[in-house]
């Protein structure tokens, strides 16, 4: 899930209090599903350094299979990450 990213995204990380992740991200490449209109879809968030929970950070995302969402998003669709639960939520700023 490397190469080009498909769309830039702003993301707001969940702090702990609000179920959100105990602690930061990978420094590099965070992957999870992306959840859009009830359907999960596996990603990567190319990072520049760790998120911490709470954190909001502007960053381009990669898709597994693109071609399954991408057709679907524009900017201002909203999605959220999951983690065995719900720790992010993000609006897309650009399809690449």
């Amino acid at each position: 899930m490397s190469g080009t990213p498909d769309v830039v995204a702003r993301v707001r990380f969940y702090s702990t209090e609000e179920d959100g992740r105990k602690g930061p991200t990978r420094p590099d490449t965070y992957r999870c599903p992306l959840e859009f209109e009830g359907e999960k879809f596996d990603c990567g968030l190319h990072l520049s350094g760790p998120v911490a929970p709470g954190e909001t950070v502007t960053v381009p995302i990669t898709f597994l299979f693109p071609e399954l969402i991408k057709p679907r998003l524009k900017v201002g669709s909203r999605f959220t990450l999951w983690e065995m639960r719900t720790i992010a939520e993000g609006v897309i700023e650009e399809v690449l």
